[in-house]
């Protein structure tokens, strides 16, 4: 799940043209500070029992016996997946029920809340990043009423950022940072090609271009690199050249 910034996107395209010509030089870190420190704070803890009431609705993810939508059969035969299941995801993640339990955990977290993302297959899933002051936890909730009655949805807590997701973009959302990790890239004989940002591991992908592959250790060196820059996790993927 990568999200594009359209006009990062458009940006690096034409960053990328101008730097061409460019010599590495050397570099002022990107300045991206953390949202405060964590140090000395108390660890906030989901308490399931104040957002989840006792029920006797028991666990019941087994296919319906129900007239699927046109949409869901014409996605379903789009990516070869059984229709139930992709019904059961596209209805579990769009009810009310769910997100207003959802609501309630973000509201426990408060400031710490960062960002949140779904899986694509298997019992629907949501991955709640989190700030690293929240005590990572996992829970299992079961919708009780209606038509999806007994269906469930996993929730993980992953506190693993140490910023907000709006910082997060700043790093790569400027001439400047681009710049920067640009002239990192091309110190190795790359050519950055898109940089990206995805919630998963709530880190920066990069798409780069290297005539001669990077050896795994070379690979791991501008990572940390570029890690050591932005301040943040950094994926460098090497892919194909685009032509512009």
């Amino acid at each position: 799940m990568i999200q594009f910034n359209p006009m990062t996107l458009a940006f690096t395209v034409v960053m990328i043209a101008l730097l061409n010509g460019c010599n590495a030089t050397s570099y002022e870190p990107v300045k991206s500070e953390p949202t405060g420190t964590i140090v000395g704070q108390k660890k906030i803890h989901i308490d399931w029992t104040k957002i989840d009431t006792k029920s006797d609705v028991s666990i019941d993810n087994t296919p319906r016996d129900v007239d699927y939508p046109d949409h869901i059969v014409s996605l379903a035969n789009a990516v070869n997946r059984p229709v139930a299941d992709i019904y059961r995801h596209e209805m579990v993640y769009g009810s009310a029920e769910v997100q207003q339990f959802v609501d309630q955990v973000k509201a426990q977290l408060g400031d710490s809340y960062v960002d949140i993302y779904g899986n694509a297959d298997g019992v629907p899933k949501y991955f709640i990043v989190t700030q690293q002051n929240v005590v990572a936890d996992s829970y299992e909730y079961v919708i009780k009423k209606g038509e999806l009655r007994g269906f469930s949805i996993a929730i993980e807590i992953l506190p693993i950022a140490d910023r907000s997701r709006a910082q997060m973009l700043d790093v790569y959302n400027s001439q400047e940072d681009i710049e920067k990790i640009d002239k990192i890239i091309k110190k190795y004989g790359g050519e950055m090609q898109i940089i990206a940002f995805t919630p998963i591991g709530f880190k920066i992908v990069i798409d780069t271009y290297f005539q001669k592959s990077l050896t795994p250790i070379r690979h791991k060196q501008v990572e940390n690199e570029l890690k050591q820059l932005t301040g943040v996790n950094v994926e460098v993927r090497q892919t194909g050249r685009l032509m512009f």
